[in-house]
């Protein structure tokens, strides 16, 4: 912990938590990716639309009433924990 003095009063200078840090660099929810691969993970529109299908995750869906388009949105944590579970499943496979 480094201190600072300003002005007569000592300023504290703490390191943030690893992980309060991160889990504001992360969002809850991101658009659908309209074309390419999405900022996070790098998948496309097809993927995601594919992964719900086979019930891998659950995308949100908002809509005005009364509008026939929305936005798509999806839950970065779900994709996450998918992606972890995908790597665990190729660990165990090549043991």
């Amino acid at each position: 912990m480094a201190s600072i003095k300003t002005g007569g009063h000592p300023a504290t200078t703490v390191a943030p938590i690893k992980a309060a840090s991160s889990a504001l660099q992360r969002p809850e929810f991101f658009r659908l990716p309209k074309a390419g691969g999405d900022p996070y993970f790098g998948l496309g529109r097809s993927y995601y639309y594919e992964g719900e299908k086979l019930g891998y995750w659950r995308l949100v869906r908002i809509r005005e009433r009364g509008k026939l388009r929305g936005v798509t949105l999806v839950p970065y944590d779900s994709i996450a924990e998918f992606v972890r579970s995908q790597m665990e499943a190729a660990k165990r496979s090549a043991s």
